[in-house]
């Protein structure tokens, strides 16, 4: 019988989709042995923004969980991440501090990579696999997939064709974090995919915002995806992934079998669903569907932060017009993929135009930059009316000639604080308060 092969993500976009990233290490540590015998391809855990949750809401050293987690898996091997924009925030950052990430990661046992990126900024993520693969690492570059006129077959194909071209890959990530792709879509997106990508293998990772996510994972199974990623039943659908129950049965049925100790996994879904229950956390259930969900394309992470955005400023009602503003908005910007860091560049100006009780009457930097290419090279045209407004502003025109600073580890060492050690150091610029935030943006060029 032909296998399927699983990465899991019950520890870093499960838990990410359904609880905000409120799992600490205490919750994850007793069970890692037991998910080190289920037979998991890989098991992720949660990049520098997670870390960044985790350091605030539990006071926790982040790489203590790291530690815990590559020192627990004996068998699995532990996949990070990282973004080649920045380390933490939104904004564009210097090469330097993620090249920190990647090499004190690699040293405390992480061995995988999955890395955000969507073929905008090739230079950034070239350098960037390239230290990875230096350091002995696996990279795993991810294709996000976005529903728009713009989105086609050939577009695909033209992202992997500059992965497969810049060298170095492991494999290619394929990841619909909207939930929008459908069946019918699929059947020509994963074959153009598979016929750039050259025999490097493809991974399938889809979010159930509208439950199309576990139909596409068995078509993709019938298009030849032997790697899926899942997490266990408790975090998984709603926002989160397909669960891996319902996708071996499924697969079961298809004529695969899973490479799994299945007794294993009952015993870390049994986990995880007491664990659940005895601190209140949300237990994944199915949603409808919602032909809303094609036009904003809002990750269900992205939903959650603009929720409580508005009730702090006590316009919960006014959700509804935000969403409405953000399918405009993504018209106005050629179509950005609603995933980080353009979900929250999209989801903040929505805020800003509703709020402010005029569209591009206050802009984010990040929105200007965006524009000015700093980003890369938009997937489709940015409206050009649109254009002019935002980039005839005073701000604007300060951020004209800016340009990603050029910063060694030793000049973020200097400035932040020159006795600290490279942990220390990724500590402070993963989560800046007060007097490192303002150095932050002294060294990094930025207007606020």
């Amino acid at each position: 019988m032909k296998k399927v092969d699983f990465i899991d993500q019950t520890l870093r976009d499960a838990q990410q989709s359904l609880w905000g990233f409120r799992m600490s290490t205490d919750m994850l540590s007793p069970i890692i042995p037991i998910m080190d015998k289920v037979g998991y391809k890989a098991i992720a855990t949660v990049g520098a923004r997670g870390v960044i949750v985790t350091m605030r809401a539990f006071k926790e050293d982040p790489f203590a969980r790291i530690r815990l987690l590559a020192e627990g898996l004996h068998q699995t091997p532990l996949r990070g991440s990282f973004w080649a924009w920045n380390l933490q925030g939104w904004d564009l950052e210097p090469l330097a501090a993620v090249e920190l990430w990647i090499k004190r990661l690699v040293a405390y046992g992480i061995k995988s990579f999955w890395i955000c990126d969507y073929q905008n900024i090739m230079d950034r993520l070239s350098y960037l696999v390239g230290v990875a693969k230096a350091e002995g690492a696996e990279v795993i570059p991810a294709l996000f997939y976005a529903d728009s006129p713009v989105h086609t077959d050939e577009l695909f194909a033209r992202k992997v064709r500059r992965l497969v071209e810049m060298g170095g890959i492991d494999a290619i990530h394929v990841e619909d974090a909207s939930g929008v792709l459908t069946v019918e879509r699929i059947r020509t997106l994963l074959p153009a995919i598979q016929r750039e990508s050259k025999g490097i293998p493809v991974e399938f990772h889809a979010h159930c915002n509208i439950g199309l996510a576990p139909l596409c994972y068995a078509e993709a199974i019938k298009l030849g995806v032997k790697t899926l990623h899942t997490a266990v039943s408790p975090l998984a659908n709603g926002t989160s992934l397909p669960s891996i129950e319902n996708t071996i049965s499924n697969a079961r049925r298809l004529g695969y079998s899973p490479n799994l100790d299945e007794e294993a996994l009952r015993a870390v879904s049994d986990y995880f669903r007491k664990a659940a229950q005895e601190k209140g956390m949300r237990i994944g259930a199915p949603l409808e569907y919602d032909i809303f969900q094609f036009e904003h394309q809002l990750p269900g992470g992205m939903m959650g932060t603009l929720r409580n955005q508005l009730a702090e400023l006590k316009q919960e009602q006014r959700l509804e017009e935000v969403l409405e503003e953000i399918v405009q908005i993504r018209q106005d910007l050629g179509y950005p993929v609603m995933a980080t860091p353009y979900s929250q560049i999209v989801g903040a100006q929505a805020l800003f135009n509703i709020t402010s009780g005029e569209r591009y009457k206050v802009v984010s930097d990040k929105v200007i930059k965006y524009m000015l290419g700093l980003y890369g090279e938009p997937d489709g045209p940015i409206d050009q009316n649109v254009k002019d407004k935002v980039l005839s502003s005073p701000k604007a025109k300060k951020l004209l000639n800016w340009k990603v600073p050029e910063v060694t580890v030793e000049d973020l060492r200097r400035e932040v604080g020159p006795g600290l050690t490279d942990d220390e150091l990724l500590l402070q610029l993963l989560d800046p308060q007060g007097e490192v935030k303002n150095k932050l943006n002294t060294l990094y060029g930025n207007t606020k």
